[in-house]
């Protein structure tokens, strides 16, 4: 394994660690600008979800980008991440009962 691997690595592993952080934040701001009263539960929670998803793999997207990965590495990685980053935030928010 590089260097540029290992950095590439820490840098999408530390945002995956702040994602329930901003997944707090979208809950927040979408609760309090009353969104929450136009969508149902789940989908509440996919939305909630997905806003984490975009910004973690659009953050990713520049690193691997920086450090002149290839446009196929780079899309099966981000595709891993995404759905596994979606589908443990949407886990979290139905266990915590944001909802």
């Amino acid at each position: 394994m590089d260097e540029k691997s290992v950095m590439i690595g820490v840098a999408v592993g530390v945002l995956v660690l702040l994602s329930p952080v901003i997944l707090y934040w979208t809950v927040a701001l979408l609760d309090t600008s009353g969104i929450d009263c136009y969508l149902p539960d789940a989908l509440f929670m996919a939305v909630s979800s997905l806003v984490p998803v975009l910004i973690v793999c659009s953050l990713s997207l520049l690193v691997m980008r920086h450090y002149n990965r290839p446009n196929e590495w780079i899309k099966k990685r981000l595709t891993f991440v995404a759905v596994f980053l979606f589908a443990a935030l949407f886990v979290l928010l139905a266990v915590i009962g944001f909802v």
